[in-house]
């Protein structure tokens, strides 16, 4: 075999492998590719039936989300409308709170009543009857009764008279005349000047302690605190203070009293059982006016007014901690507050306005602007009225806080009757008292701290005739002559009875033996023992007892108490 044959051959059996090599290649690629497309289609399968199954679960989803939505919108709407409902009673609360707080209160300006040359100090009754006004250019005090608004007497005093107040028991008033050095007392029975205490330097302004025992007067020219006896009419100590004392007030439970030092941007505290001080503190400049928060207030503070720092500067009365200062208009030179203990009344001098705050969150409620010369404040103890001194208007701003629940009596004086021997005295209790406690010359009317008590005698034991004489009747009853027996006692005082605050109206028993007492301010009856001069039992009664009646079989007693709009009904028991 030719080379180029078995070159051919071997080309050819090469190819021919090659060719087998190739086609075994292709066949497992083929293969191969079987295989794949089998995989491809079993995966495609797999991804058809996954996208089925997600299209399933992304409708279900779907359908889910929706649903959801659909819930969550209902939730939406019930907590907005649980939101409504939240604010609405919410709203309801605070409007609660703001009618047992304040009532709807919103003081306002009603009148300006002219009363004597350039008026300073200013007070009001325990009973809110009426309130004094001094008027230091005329020397004298206004007494303005709030049945009419206006003057119904005028009371001559001391030399320039500044700071003024009444007695709780308001038997009697102590007026401060700063020029002449000494303190005016007022009878308020009859509404006349009863004498002069003499205490030096210049009083300018007085309080007493609840139970009328005690007057305070801050003494600004001797920088010291002069302490009166009030049943002796003489000062029985006088306490050294800051510099400049101005304000002074007593607290409610009467157990300190707190006197401003304007001089010395202080404040001295005095305790009342000792008669010593307790400590003195630092405090704004020039503070001019001090005031408590009531008994039944919510919250027990001290309020000291600061003429030059603009502010009332607040205390807790329990530890006398500074809690805060708040700022105000100018120059605050007098603050009071209401006896709910919820509004701060401040005089601004310089503003000619009061601005009023709430006296336990401290927030601003209104600002009512005055005429010219703004001086001091006073608030009715019924809570219905402030009433403001306007220095260059000669008059007393009246500001309304809220309506009286009761109408107010009439304001006269009355003159007291001497007993004879041959005519039984006359009781004065056909009308309201004057100003207070009238001074009977029934030997069975007594009024508890009253500086000129009649003549009192133990009524005799057959004396079945003599009516029941009360406060508030009407009209006097008809008087009879005592048995032959009575015997008129010389005219003086025999004794003086404390009863609880602000003794009112009075009835007796038939018997003559008991004398029941109404006390407005402590909301009491007290039962007097007529023979013994003696409380001999205090009974609760409702709010703001102003009316007695006895029946005629003495069996019964009744209480009229304005402000609980209530009437007491009492047994006598044994007390009769």
């Amino acid at each position: 075999m030719s080379n180029f044959t078995k070159n051919l051959n071997h080309i050819n059996h090469q190819s021919a492998r090659h060719q087998s090599n190739e086609q075994f290649k292709t066949r497992k690629s083929l293969s191969i590719a079987g295989v794949m497309n089998n995989l491809n289609l079993n995966v495609m399968d797999n991804m058809y039936m996954d996208t089925d199954m997600n299209m399933n679960m992304y409708s279900a989803d779907n359908s889910n989300i929706l649903s959801n939505k659909s819930v969550n919108k209902s939730d939406i709407a019930a907590k907005i409308y649980s939101g409504i409902l939240f604010s609405f009673i919410s709203l309801l609360f605070l409007l609660v709170f703001a009618v047992k707080s304040y009532g709807f209160l919103t003081p306002r300006l009603t009148s300006n009543i002219p009363v004597g040359a350039f008026p300073y100090g200013v007070a009001f009754a325990a009973n809110s009857n009426y309130a004094l006004v001094a008027d230091s250019d005329s020397n004298d005090v206004s007494v303005v009764s709030m049945a009419t608004k206006g003057v119904v007497a005028s009371i001559k005093v001391g030399s320039h008279p500044a700071g003024v107040a009444i007695s709780p028991s308001l038997a009697f008033a102590y007026v401060c005349n700063v020029a002449s050095g000494n303190i005016s007392v007022l009878n308020m029975s009859t509404l006349t000047k009863s004498l002069n205490i003499s205490v030096g330097g210049g009083p300018v302004n007085v309080a007493f302690t609840p139970n009328s025992k005690l007057a305070f007067v801050a003494n600004i020219g001797n920088n010291q605190v002069d302490v009166i006896n009030t049943v002796q009419n003489a000062v029985i100590k006088r306490i050294n203070v800051g510099k400049s004392p101005s304000g002074i007030a007593v607290s409610p439970n009467g157990k300190i009293a707190i006197v401003t030092n304007a001089g010395g941007s202080t404040f001295t505290i005095i305790d009342v059982s000792s008669l010593n001080l307790i400590r003195t503190i630092r405090t704004g400049k020039n503070p001019t006016s001090v005031a408590f928060s009531p008994a039944d207030s919510p919250k027990h503070y001290i309020y000291i007014a600061s003429g030059k720092s603009n502010a009332i500067y607040v205390y807790r009365q329990k530890n006398f901690a500074f809690v805060r200062k708040f700022r105000t208009l100018t120059d605050p030179s007098s603050v009071a507050v209401t006896p709910n203990g919820m509004m701060l009344f401040a005089v601004n001098f310089q503003n000619n306005a009061v601005t009023i705050y709430n006296a336990v969150h401290f927030n601003h409620i209104k600002t009512i602007n005055l005429p010219n010369g703004p001086i001091a404040v006073a608030v009715s103890p019924d809570g219905t009225a402030a009433m403001v001194t306007i220095t260059s208007a000669s008059s007393a701003a009246f500001i309304r806080i809220k309506k009286p629940v009761r109408i107010y009596p009439k304001v006269t004086a009355v003159s007291p009757v001497v007993p004879s021997a041959t005519t039984y005295p006359a009781t004065t209790s056909g009308q309201q008292p004057s100003a207070a406690i009238s001074a009977k010359s029934n030997y069975a009317s007594r009024t508890a701290v009253s500086s000129e008590a009649p003549a009192i005698t133990a009524p005799p034991s057959n004396k079945s005739n003599y009516a029941s004489r009360t406060a508030v009747s009407s009209e006097a009853p008809a008087v009879t002559a005592p048995p032959s027996n009575y015997v008129a006692q010389p005219f003086g005082r025999v004794a003086t009875i404390y009863t609880g605050k602000g003794p009112t109206a009075e009835a007796i028993t038939p018997d003559g033996k008991y004398l029941y007492v109404i006390n407005t301010q402590s909301s009491t009856l007290s039962v007097i023992d007529v023979a013994a001069d003696k409380v001999v039992k205090t009974i609760k009664v409702g709010g703001y007892p102003d009316a007695i009646k006895i029946s005629p079989d003495g069996h019964y007693c009744f209480v009229v108490n304005s402000s609980s709009n209530t009437v007491t009904v009492i047994s006598t028991g044994k007390y009769y």
